[in-house]
């Protein structure tokens, strides 16, 4: 059920005088403490949610494996006379590159014999098979034969293991890690293992390489330089002419002078032939001093992250919810909610009241319903400001001390209150009852009428069925402090038409008007009758009773298009909770 206090009024101004837009757009820190408050049960479930996907997807999506393995190259090669000294960063980087190349790759793929496994190679995911459904029925569509090319089985295996490893360097060292991730453990071992060993034996390949071709030139080198170095022909015979044979002489000492020169080349090239410097010392040579071994935790998915990603995605999943409702249901939770959306000044809010505090006034007869033989003393208060507001309770209250004055017992039309809801079960029946008691304690004469003609009926003795009626009445009493309160029940005793009933209860109102001081009147809810909207030019007051969070912002614009302006006494807003209810604090518009 519903408890009180949490009473809004303006009393100056018209009561439909709307807000100005910039208030209504005003977003403020309780705002926002408001909105956490309604909504952190739907983030906590979407997170909850959030957490069972990810879960989920944790321990059922297949497992990858990486095995690392771990390369620590040679420092730079040492600059050549003239040259500048090389960044050792740079080196790094250009040895990644060479590891990644197809030289390396294609390598690992012919000493591995990947290209003839055909499971390695053939590519199931997702993407091939739609892709070559797209084909098939472009291919059935036009009826023709799209066209395939002869598949590189060494290609496509090459391009496999390059999407499966990454090379990084460790810090600033010359050192590289090489990581391969596979859904089978000792697969990715054997691949990272294999991905060193290709590129070692690269490197090897390219010092052997190098190392021939620089032997071979030396070898030719060397041999030209026998030839000069060691000539047999040479003059044995000086001229008889002195002269000749004086250039004989000079011409025999340049020959021996070249051919010790040439000796000498002779003997540094074949010393150098020997020696530890080559042209081969320039390639630099790496070394494994971590292997890779068989990883006994898969890397992905990771579990921190999941569970990470799963709360991050699961709390904005619940915001954006709670947003979405909030700007497409409207619904009405809280006082400045109504407020902002009618822009109303006399608003009630009623927090929920618990059924321990409810109590049984006493026996009550069958006729009535059962709500009517309840009492909450927490009602009273705030019903009892809404009875001093309204000015026709005021007006009654003042002419009866007057008139008591005079010795007048001059009789005018009673004031009559309707209470009326949108929807059903939102506490109307509960308010006017006690609205009824509130008002009849003030000593005025209060009758309460039941007009819910649309519930069962009672026992037909106790109705009153006079001819020319269309509702048949019973008369009851509800105990209370004095003499009780009178109760009118309206009841069809055969079936009827809306039009008849609501112009029944009107022409009952204007009847019973001049036997009473103040008259409540409970009436159906507007979503089934018209009754209101018809008893209108009979009622004083209107009294708008509204259920939080189950009354939307659409329902009290229609209900108010059919009350006057002049006519709303006040709008009830029952069963608030803990965390929209302010009992301390008053709406200023």
């Amino acid at each position: 059920m519903f408890a009180t206090d949490h009473f809004v009024v303006q009393p100056s101004g018209p009561p439909h005088q709307p807000i100005p837009p910039k208030d209504r757009d005003e977003l403020t820190a309780k705002d926002i403490l408001r909105f956490v408050r309604r909504s952190w049960r739907l983030c906590l479930l979407w997170i909850v949610v959030s957490l069972g996907v990810g879960g989920a997807y944790t321990v059922l999506s297949p497992g990858y494996y990486t095995a690392y393995a771990t390369i620590l190259l040679s420092s730079p090669p040492a600059p050549q006379p003239g040259e500048a000294q090389a960044d050792e960063r740079v080196y790094v980087e250009s040895q990644i590159q060479v590891i990644q190349s197809d030289e390396v790759v294609g390598r690992v793929v012919d000493h591995t014999g990947l290209a003839e496994d055909e499971e390695f190679v053939t590519d199931d995911s997702l993407r091939t098979r739609i892709s070559s459904y797209v084909r098939g029925q472009l291919a059935s569509l036009f009826g023709t034969e799209m066209p395939t090319a002869e598949p590189n089985i060494r290609y496509e295996a090459m391009v496999l293991v390059r999407r499966a490893f990454s090379v990084v360097q460790m810090g600033s060292s010359t050192a590289v890690e090489i990581g391969v991730t596979s859904s089978d453990p000792q697969f990715s071992a054997m691949l990272a293992n294999a991905i060193a060993d290709g590129y070692i034996g690269n490197q090897r390949e390219r010092r052997q390489a190098a190392r021939a071709e620089e032997t071979s030139d030396l070898h030719k080198r060397l041999a030209e330089l026998r030839e000069k170095a060691f000539v047999t022909e040479s003059l044995t015979e000086l001229p008889s002419d002195p002269e000749s044979a004086e250039r004989a002489q000079v011409l025999i000492r340049e020959q021996q002078s070249a051919a010790e020169v040439y000796r000498s080349l002779y003997n540094t090239l074949l010393q150098r032939t020997h020696s530890d410097f080559s042209a081969s010392s320039l390639i630099p040579s790496a070394r494994v001093i971590t292997p890779a071994e068989p990883p006994r935790q898969r890397s992905w998915p990771p579990t921190v992250l999941m569970v990470a990603l799963s709360v991050m995605a699961g709390g904005v999943a619940g915001v954006g919810h709670a947003l979405i409702k909030q700007a497409m249901n409207h619904r009405l939770i809280t006082v400045e909610d109504v407020h902002r959306s009618t822009g109303l000044d006399r608003i009630v809010g009623i927090r929920r009241i618990p059924r321990r505090r409810w109590n049984v006034v006493g026996p009550c007869e069958q006729s009535l319903q059962p709500v009517y033989s309840k009492d909450a003393p927490e009602l009273h208060s705030s019903l009892s400001k809404i009875a001093s507001r309204m000015r026709g309770v005021q007006g009654r209250q003042v002419n009866k001390i007057a008139s008591r004055m005079r010795g007048v017992q001059g009789r005018q039309g009673g004031f009559i209150i309707g209470v009326a809801s949108p929807l059903a079960k939102s506490g109307s029946s509960t308010v006017a009852v006690h609205l009824a008691r509130v008002i009849a304690a003030t000593g005025q004469k209060t009758l309460l009428v039941d007009a819910n003609w649309q519930k069962p009926s009672m026992d037909q003795p106790m109705l009153n069925a006079e001819p020319g009626r269309k509702l048949a009445r019973a008369f009851a009493t509800i105990p209370a402090d004095q003499e009780g309160l009178q109760v009118l029940v309206l009841r069809p005793t055969g079936s009827i038409s809306e039009l008849n009933a609501s112009l029944s209860i009107s022409a009952a109102l204007q009847h019973l008007q001049q036997e009473y001081s103040c008259i409540v009147v409970d009436f159906h809810t507007t979503d089934r009758t018209a009754d209101l909207e018809a008893a209108m030019g009979v009622i004083s007051e209107v009294l708008l009773v509204l259920q939080a969070r189950r009354t939307f912002a659409d329902h009290l614009e229609g209900i108010l298009r059919i009350i006057p302006a002049e006519k709303l006494s006040a709008v009830i807003l029952t069963r608030m909770n803990r965390a929209a209810f302010s009992p301390n604090r008053e709406y200023r518009p």
